[in-house]
């Protein structure tokens, strides 16, 4: 934060001392529209006898303020100390104007007002996250006698909907998706009432005058019912899918319990095997299920509400088709109202997964959704609030007792962070996992989770978030910035407009996410392992050692390179990666793997011979994907990244042993082979040894051989910090070992907490990168 006002003993100080009033001119940027910054500017006011008004300002607050010395240092503090939940001051400018010999003296003599808002450009924004319903309207929806019982769409200032209704700044009903719905008396009066806690806020609305919710089948056909919620509970008994429309779009929801309902939503959702989250009534339905820690159980219960991975107890209580071959599972606590009322004694679990069919985005229109959705949806819980901004839930871990953000989205985004304020960028991120980042007035504004480029319906809605931002940001002369990857649709979309342009090789965006998240500027070593980024040699790259700043980099080691056959299809079929590393290694395949077909690896055999179809490769994710396929723990993948997730998922944490490996330099890189790690799997496959017990070997020779070259590179380049960035980094036994061995060593290392370690990270580190580049010039 940035404090121009401080009551020190200045010559200043001495001058106004003897003022029996003072006024000043106070400015406050960050997130403080949309949070109840006014009214509570307001209140402090009156406390402390302060004359004035307070206003928003494009993006700003701006407070004019009369009184005493001692009264205002009091309000001033009190400002600054303890704003709202979820305000969040970034800059604060305090103008002294004069005393009593002011032409403004007296002008707001006894009146403290809440004026109303002004427009301008050119002025920081700062935009509110979607924020979970607060106690005191939750209290008032569980309470008959109050005349918002069971209204799903109560809140308050501190709490509701705030990113996903934002049409424009500043923050006005009227430029949101509420402004359709007229205040009734009793609101407006709520809204008018300085003493109330819904003083100003946007979407006040009650049964009378705001949205309402019903309840279709899937031909859009109204059901008429007494209560809308008790028969949608009755379905969820029933066994039946809903697709229930919440603060950021739909979700689909069945009964966590019912074994037959959530694998009939796998098949129609056309998601076999990736894990399905849940919502839980409660913290103490959470701990029926699962472990947690203290940070967890904060983190789960935090106005964000997060999907949070958890580990689950050994006597796991729900449907094992919820996460099959996972040890985790991701939960969620209610964070709207209607939420709150569908979950009960008898629901105390509901599978809550995003709206929409794999890999496509998710639903958050009404109409949209009943068509794209009346195939997996037999009823849907619907409401008539606009979303303006689709956005899925966000989805964190808790490492080393912090935070780490897997997937941004509700609560979390926009996430800000300062950059150059003197250039306007916009990053356009990878093609999977894809987020877009903004640059505007020195502050960077990283976007929700939008999904895989390849689809048709999240590219239109990439291409609309961006247009989101450059509108809500008064975004003008911006340049673009993308990834060196020729074929990726972001990058397409770059070519395609005639702006000036920056290309980011994909590995050193992922090192500089990392770098700008955590304040570090001078030459790092970044360890970025990932599944698939375009090299500079035009290779695969994805097991990369890395030396360099903002600016620049140099590749010092990686992962040896082996020739991988198929394209796109390896990553889809791990066994063509098992085939083509054996295949490197003069061994054949079909004499080791018997569990593929014949008539296929022998096609992938010549084609490796003859080189058809295949690419250079040092990615950590296509290791991992080999040694999957060669236990037999996945041959065939329905989602991203699943061999190595499931691989990680029955390591024996008890084992402490590796594979041996070699670290040799080529060409003045390190590289670490992966010879002598293959076969001592495939000793051990041969010896009968468990897959636990191979898995965590094969973990081990990665960590181990990682820190061995990291202590090479540490004295060549005398360098003692190191950043650890890349999709395989949400491996946490990975990550946790690594970290723990180099910090044992006295090295200084940094991992993403807030910026997505994946792709979902590529934007934030590729508008650091270029604003670097721009400062340069």
């Amino acid at each position: 934060m940035e404090n121009t006002f401080l009551l020190n003993k200045t010559s200043k100080y001495y001058y106004l001392k003897y003022y029996k009033t003072l006024q000043y001119e106070i400015k406050i940027e960050g997130i403080v529209q949309g949070v109840g910054f006014r009214p509570f500017v307001y209140k402090n006011a009156t406390i402390y006898n302060i004359s004035g008004y307070v206003k928003n300002v494009g993006g700003a607050v701006e407070i004019y303020c009369q009184g005493t010395r001692d009264n205002l240092k009091r309000f001033i503090l009190s400002i600054l100390n303890n704003p709202p939940p979820i305000a969040k001051i970034e800059k604060f400018q305090c103008k002294f104007i004069k005393g009593e010999s002011s032409h403004r003296k007296n002008l707001y003599k006894d009146i403290f007002q809440i004026k109303e808002s002004v427009n301008e450009k050119n002025l920081l924004k700062f935009i509110s996250p979607d924020v979970a319903i607060c106690e005191k309207c939750l209290e008032e929806i569980q309470k008959s006698e109050t005349n918002r019982y069971k209204y799903v769409f109560t809140n308050c200032t501190n709490c509701g909907p705030r990113y996903s209704i934002i049409k424009g700044l500043p923050y006005d009903r009227n430029y949101t998706t509420m402004e359709k719905f007229i205040m009734c008396k009793d609101c407006n009066d709520e809204y008018n009432n300085p003493l109330s806690r819904r003083f100003h806020t946007e979407p006040n609305c009650c049964k009378k005058c705001g949205p309402s919710i019903s309840l279709v089948d899937n031909e859009g056909k109204i059901i008429e019912c007494k209560n809308v919620i008790d028969e949608a509970k009755e379905l969820l008994k029933a066994g039946k899918i809903l697709a229930v429309k919440g603060i950021g779009g739909f979700h689909l929801v069945c009964d966590a319990k019912n074994e037959a309902v959530i694998k009939l939503l796998r098949n129609k959702k056309q998601r076999p095997h990736k894990p399905l989250a849940i919502m839980a009534k409660d913290i103490n339905a959470v701990k029926e299920v699962c472990q947690l820690s203290a940070k967890e159980e904060e983190t789960l219960k935090s106005n964000k509400r997060p999907i949070v991975i958890l580990k689950k107890k050994p006597s796991f209580l729900l449907s094992k088709a919820i996460s099959p071959k996972q040890n985790s599972l991701g939960v969620m606590l209610p964070y709207t109202g209607l939420h709150h009322l569908l979950l009960d004694e008898e629901l105390r679990f509901l599978v809550m997964t995003s709206g929409n069919i794999s890999n496509m985005l998710m639903e958050y229109e009404n109409n949209e959704a009943l068509n794209n959705l009346n195939r997996v949806a037999d009823y849907f819980l619907m409401h008539d609030r606009d979303i303006y901004i689709e956005e899925d839930d966000s989805v964190v871990k808790v490492i080393n007792n912090d935070e780490k953000v897997i997937r941004i989205g509700r609560g979390y985004a926009p996430y800000i962070s300062k950059v150059n304020e003197k250039y306007e960028i916009i990053a356009v991120g990878g093609e999977q996992k894809n987020t877009v980042c903004v640059s505007k007035n020195g502050y960077s504004y990283l976007s929700q989770y939008l999904g895989n480029l390849e689809d048709f319906n999240c590219y239109n809605n990439f291409k609309y978030v961006i247009n989101h931002f450059v509108n809500l940001l008064d975004v003008k002369k911006y340049i673009l910035v993308h990834d060196m990857h020729p074929s990726y649709t972001s990058t397409n979309y770059v070519k395609s407009q005639k702006i000036n342009k920056i290309q980011v090789q994909h590995h050193h965006a992922h090192m500089v996410s990392c770098m700008a998240e955590n304040s570090i500027y001078e030459n790092t070593i970044g360890v970025i392992f990932d599944g698939t980024g375009f090299g500079l040699d035009g290779a695969v790259w994805g097991g990369e050692f890395l030396v360099g700043n903002r600016k620049s980099f140099r590749r010092v080691g990686q992962l040896q390179y082996v020739n991988i056959q198929g394209g796109y299809k390896a990553i889809k079929e791990p066994w063509r990666c098992a085939v083509s590393y054996l295949n490197s290694l003069d061994y054949n395949p079909l004499e080791i793997i018997n569990y593929i077909d014949k008539e296929e690896a022998e096609a992938v055999i010549q084609a490796l011979k003859s080189g058809i179809n295949c690419f250079l490769s040092s990615s950590i994710g296509r290791l991992f994907d080999c040694i999957s396929s060669l236990i037999g723990v996945r041959n065939y993948i329905s989602y991203d990244g699943q061999a190595a997730i499931e691989l990680e998922n029955i390591i024996n944490e008890n084992i402490n042993e590796c594979y041996l490996y070699d670290i040799r330099e080529n060409e003045k890189v390190l590289q670490i082979e992966y010879k002598r790690i293959i076969e001592g799997v495939l000793k051990d496959i041969k010896d009968g040894e468990s897959h636990s017990n191979i898995s965590a070997k094969f973990h081990n020779s990665l960590i181990y051989a990682t820190c061995d070259l990291l202590y090479i590179l540490r004295e060549k380049e005398n360098i003692n910090k190191v950043v650890l960035s890349g999709g395989v980094f949400e491996n946490e036994y990975l990550l946790k070992n690594i970290y723990k061995k180099l910090t044992a060593k006295g090295f200084e290392v940094f991992y993403n907490k807030k910026v997505p370690t994946n792709d979902g990270g590529l934007s934030f580190g590729q508008l650091y990168i270029a604003s670097a580049l721009l400062k340069e010039n």
